[in-house]
């Protein structure tokens, strides 16, 4: 990112039609998504025809369910290693995966999981355990504060990687992603990230009819999720029914990272975690290439959700961002508990209307009246599998694709949400880009305490 007149300059790449603003050390933040760019140095490298090895890092719901969505996109994968901070993990995750496995292959199962010899590694040290073994891909599915320092691992193995939103959890973490995006690009490594909307051919045909036109300029934005729950609320009680917290107080970060949804520094929070993939369905119909010019939010947490016990974060989030020349998105995320539950992006045209959401529900354009005029079609393959497929292809065919740059852009929109509405003012985006230095991991990572744990207090919270 170059600066003239305090304005932004994007700069194109010769023979490359796509945005690029470059990173600038001491704090500005790349803003457009990459193109791929060509390596004569072979990472990783896998014939078409050859079985390709598989590592996961987190046993946990999402990487067991990854890990099952990846065989279901192609069985000539094998399961190699797995890796957990917690030793009661590994197991039930193999053991799940080597199910789903025979539902799958049946017979041939035993080619894609062999439990009794999957590596399990357990501890701190258990990325690099992994990651000393014949691995050609690595999912990563840990708690989001996790994503950027075991990718960090990753890429400089040199393996390709899936990596689940969000992409970082501040936007320390955020500039260092951008950086190990340009690292993959140049090590030729494929990567692709959890946002499966972009993988669903219902979306797809929604969003190519709005960048076509079909609904008019873009006049208006709106990207939600309101949920009847709040996920650190019942993991928290489903832990301690089972007996995991003995022993742990709520300033332990052991149990800080256990129930990791419940706390900022480990998850983001759920603007971040979780509403990232609303944000990134506008920004993928914006063209990946507009970006909010100011940002306002409020935002807080239910009486009834107690804190420390569960969590520091908040429960909803309301954001008006301005995207320049006029229009606004506005962005709402909730998880309390008994309210109603509605999740979806609507984007408003001067000629239509996009509606879209996922779990069952439709993509439609309608005209201004309401009147439904295109229904997509569904989708044949869970849009969840089909992202895998797009990474094994990759890399079977030597046709590197890199999301990283993508998923770091929506991301900084909710992170940009959360300061926001933290701290009760108002920002210029650029700022958030160019000068915060808000860092929200504990120095050091251990199982010791963590005590600095609070619920953010509007009007008192200081941006840095």
């Amino acid at each position: 990112m170059e600066l003239e007149s305090n304005q932004f300059v994007i700069k194109l790449k010769e023979g490359n039609k796509m945005d690029r603003r470059s990173f600038v050390k001491n704090g500005a933040v790349a803003t457009a998504a990459s193109a791929l760019m060509g390596c004569s140095t072979p990472y990783a490298s896998v014939k078409g025809s050859d079985r390709i090895k598989v590592g996961l890092i987190g046993c946990g719901g999402r990487g067991t369910a990854a890990t099952c969505n990846m065989i279901s996109a192609d069985q000539n994968v094998k399961i190699v290693a797995v890796a957990d901070l917690f030793a009661n993990k590994p197991d039930g995750s193999v053991k799940k995966i080597a199910e789903h496995a025979k539902k799958v292959a049946g017979n041939k199962a035993i080619e894609i999981i062999d439990e009794s010899k999957v590596k399990k590694f357990v501890g701190w040290d258990a990325v690099d355990q992994l990651l000393a073994e014949d691995v050609d891909v690595v999912i990563e599915a840990t708690p989001p504060v996790f994503r950027t320092p075991h990718y960090e691992k990753i890429v400089n193995a040199g393996k390709h990687a899936f990596l689940e939103k969000p992409a970082c959890i501040d936007i320390t973490q955020a500039r260092k992603m951008f950086e190990l995006s340009d690292l993959a690009d140049k090590k030729g490594l494929s990567v692709v990230c959890g946002t499966q909307r972009r993988y669903s051919n219902a979306y797809k045909d929604v969003i190519k009819r709005v960048q076509d036109g079909e609904i008019g300029d873009i006049v208006a934005l709106q990207a939600y999720w309101y949920g009847g729950y709040y996920v650190g609320q019942g993991t928290r009680d489903a832990l301690g029914k089972a007996g995991i917290l003995d022993g742990l107080d709520c300033d332990d970060m052991e149990y800080q990272i256990r129930n990791w949804a419940a706390f900022t520094w480990t998850s983001g929070d759920n603007i971040v975690e979780q509403h990232v993939h609303n944000l990134d369905v506008i920004m993928w119909a914006l063209g990946d290439k507009r970006f909010p010019v100011e940002v306002r939010a409020t935002g807080g947490r239910s009486n009834g959700l107690e804190s420390p016990k569960y969590g520091d974060r908040f429960s909803h989030f309301s954001v008006d961002f301005d995207m320049g020349e006029g229009l606004r998105l506005l962005s709402v995320c909730q998880q309390d508990p008994g309210c109603s539950g509605q999740v979806g992006e609507r984007i408003v045209g001067t000629k239509g209307i996009a509606y879209t959401q996922e779990w069952g529900g439709s993509c439609t354009i309608s005209d201004r009246k309401g009147n439904v005029l295109n229904v997509s079609p569904k989708d044949e393959i869970p849009p969840l599998v089909m992202e895998h497929k797009c990474l094994l292809d990759s890399i079977r065919s030597g046709k590197r694709v890199n999301k990283i740059n993508q998923l770091v852009n929506s991301t900084l929109l909710a992170i940009a949400g959360r300061l926001s509405a933290y701290s009760g003012m108002r920002f210029k985006y650029e700022w958030m880009l160019r000068k915060s230095k808000e860092n929200l991991v504990p120095e050091k990572l251990h199982f010791g305490k963590n005590k600095n744990i609070q619920v953010p207090v509007c009007g008192k919270y200081k941006l840095s």
